[in-house]
């Protein structure tokens, strides 16, 4: 079941994801996230951490698509979409983990430019532009300290992924996760 606040959340999510922007997700889109984020950080497309990215969104696409591609055509509607998010992700299933961890995980190594295993406020900002998000500096600010939940400093897998998990699955109205790629 969702909400108002999950509808807005999922329809800006496969926005992100639709990089050419034709009503569809398929694995040209996946392949552009993934070339947009490598650009944004100025990683090299070939080297080792872009590899990591670009098969653990691989992976990611292979095992949501899978999932969501209700009519087996090769592309995602924004319908299959929603319909599948919500059912592979309610109550907190299995599928989050298997399918959300190894592409954060991938996108950690490259979004952490000084490999120290964490990312800091500025990799954060620098990450966010990838997805075209509108952040001002102090909202990219806010938001990491709410995603922020062990108050260090700096982002592990786990709070990304707390905040992945909210952003995909939550109806709290003030879950930080929320703020994820912007405000709604």
């Amino acid at each position: 079941m969702t909400n108002d606040l999950l509808d807005r959340k999922l329809d800006r999510a496969f926005a992100h994801l639709d990089v050419n922007e034709d009503q569809v997700i398929d694995e040209h889109d996946i392949i552009g996230l993934g070339s947009r984020l490598l650009s944004a950080l100025g990683e090299p497309a070939t080297s080792p951490k872009a590899t990591q990215v670009m098969g653990g969104l691989v992976d990611f696409w292979q095992e949501l698509f899978t999932e969501l591609d209700m009519d087996r055509d090769g592309k995602v509607t924004p319908e299959e979409y929603k319909q599948g998010m919500t059912r592979l992700f309610q109550d907190d299933g299995a599928a989050y983990d298997r399918s959300f961890r190894p592409m954060a995980h991938a996108m950690l190594l490259v979004v952490d430019k000084d490999d120290d295993g964490r990312i800091s406020p500025e990799e954060f900002l620098k990450a966010q532009t990838a997805f075209d998000t509108k952040l001002s500096r102090e909202d990219a600010e806010a938001l990491f300290a709410r995603i922020d939940a062990d108050h260090d400093g700096f982002l592990s897998v786990d709070e990304l992924l707390g905040a992945v998990r909210e952003y995909y699955t939550g109806t709290a109205e003030d879950a930080p996760g929320n703020l994820l790629f912007g405000e709604l």
